[in-house]
């Protein structure tokens, strides 16, 4: 909207609050390398059989591409055409509370198919245009062009028709007695096609109302799975055009990882088919009170295990402050993060000097530090939902998130100890930690109120190996009561 563009109108524009051309010229004359660009489906396909129009698209690979820059296109599937509602009902993401926006559900076999034409169509013709300068293309189905499930009234997805049955196809490949999961779940389902995925709501009352049921951890373990797969798919799709993939993941270690199936960064950044990933922040709880800029540590932290290209990006939508972002990326890079960036920021800030700045004096070298270790099984957040009450009578939510405050203060711990934290690694998978634990000076476990039973068999074993080894694994948090450990249904990833 701030640049006025669309496919009837002129191009350039010239009634848009900002001009395209000077902007990139500002924004370049300041360091900035790559833009990124979203494109919507349901603009580039408005009906089902008058093709593509990618007018405003090829004008804008055209301007940003002549003037040196990178590329970098977001797959806006999110925004899906309204036909496709029509045509297939049923193939839209539904919430908890039954309602829908009329997003295609990539759990619908043929919603989806319809979601890949688009794409690939999009694929080839950036190719066609002018590959070179092309960085990286992201796919994404959710509203805020995150990895994850679309965050709408922080009400969870996906329970539409599609994925109740994608679910018990899925339990049913695992085991397929529908007596054995009954028993598991404590359920009286007396034919498959009863099989509906429990719902869970969040905050307040609902905060850990769920900790232990094993049909709701069936239930995020297949979420998680689903997830992973259509957007790793997506990834493969974009390979065979030629091009790199990219992701953008949110806020992890919340008690928001559950609502939105955050968690499925620590899977897909294991994937051989993604390139290149985003972390992001807007400096926000999950009660919208301002966060501890450390988080950006704990994020970046989180993927240096993995060995990719890390990007750090911070988000201006609810906190605008210009120092705050400076410090984020003396963080970024004292992490050693491969490059930084910003998002919501025009019209928030200065953009003719904002990026000078913010990133002046800034080194991609960072200081160096002991290596050190944080264990903290990701798949333990999953066990909270939101935020809870502060106070029961007024239903107050509590201003910060207590799981992600058990991580700030095991940086406190650290900070004490340690001259430096530029060589902390955190650790969300423990099989990731396992085989490296020789090349760590000492290792600091977060033990968590909830365990998997594959984890907490993990765990058992890093401990072990750590005695041998000889190096120091120590609890950054006193516990009241040991984790409990929850029998998992299935193969984990």
């Amino acid at each position: 909207m701030l640049l006025g563009m669309t496919n009837d109108g002129p191009l350039p524009t010239t009634t848009a609050p900002f001009d395209f051309e000077k902007l990139l010229l500002s924004v370049k004359e300041q360091g900035v390398q790559t833009i990124f660009v979203s494109f919507m489906w349901k603009l580039q396909q408005p009906t089902p059989r008058g093709g593509f129009n990618f007018r405003v698209m090829d004008y804008i690979q055209k301007i940003v591409c002549a003037q040196g820059f990178k590329l970098a296109v977001v797959l806006d599937t999110d925004a899906t055409p309204p036909w496709v509602a029509k045509r297939f009902p049923d193939g839209v993401m539904t919430d908890v509370l039954n309602l829908t926006r009329g997003t295609a559900s990539f759990n619908h076999i043929f919603a989806l198919e319809l979601a890949h034409s688009w794409q690939d169509a999009v694929l080839a013709r950036l190719a066609a245009n002018d590959a070179s300068c092309i960085h990286s293309i992201q796919p994404t189905f959710n509203n805020q062009y995150e990895t994850k499930y679309t965050q709408e009234r922080d009400a969870p997805q996906d329970y539409s028709p599609a994925a109740a049955m994608a679910f018990r196809e899925y339990v049913k490949h695992v085991h397929g007695g529908l007596a054995h999961w009954n028993k598991r779940w404590g359920t009286g389902f007396n034919a498959w096609e009863a099989v509906v995925p429990p719902k869970f709501y969040q905050h307040g009352e609902h905060y850990n109302s769920t900790m232990t049921d094993l049909f709701y951890w069936d239930w995020q373990h297949f979420r998680q799975i689903q997830q992973h797969s259509v957007y790793e798919g997506c990834c493969q799709r974009i390979a065979a055009h030629g091009f790199r993939c990219i992701m953008h993941f949110p806020e992890v270690f919340t008690s928001g990882d559950a609502i939105y199936g955050s968690g499925s960064v620590f899977t897909l950044a294991a994937s051989p088919w993604l390139d290149y990933i985003i972390i992001d922040s807007n400096f926000v709880t999950v009660s919208r009170q301002p966060n501890d800029v450390r988080v950006v540590q704990l994020l970046l932290s989180a993927m240096k295990p993995f060995n990719k290209p890390i990007y750090f990006e911070g988000a201006f939508e609810e906190i605008k402050d210009p120092e705050l972002h400076r410090r984020a990326m003396e963080l970024t890079a004292a992490s050693g993060a491969y490059g930084m960036g910003f998002t919501n920021w025009l019209s928030r800030v200065n953009h003719t000097t904002f990026f000078r700045d913010t990133l002046s004096g800034l080194t991609h070298a960072p200081a160096g530090g002991p290596a050190v270790a944080i264990l903290t099984p990701y798949r333990s957040f999953l066990a909270y939902k939101g935020a809870p009450f502060a106070n029961q009578k007024t239903r107050e939510l509590a201003a910060n998130d207590a799981q992600q405050d058990l991580l700030f203060a095991c940086l406190d711990v650290l900070e004490k100890e340690l001259p430096s934290l530029d060589g902390l690694q955190i650790f969300g998978v423990p099989t990731m930690l396992l085989p490296v634990l020789q090349t760590f000076e000492q290792v600091w476990y977060v033990e968590p109120d909830v365990l998997l039973s594959g984890d907490a068999s993990t765990i058992a074993r890093i401990k072990e190996r750590a005695g041998a080894l000889g190096v120091p694994l120590r609890s950054c948090i006193k516990k009241k009561a040991p984790a409990i450990v929850l029998p998992e249904c299935c193969p984990s990833m």
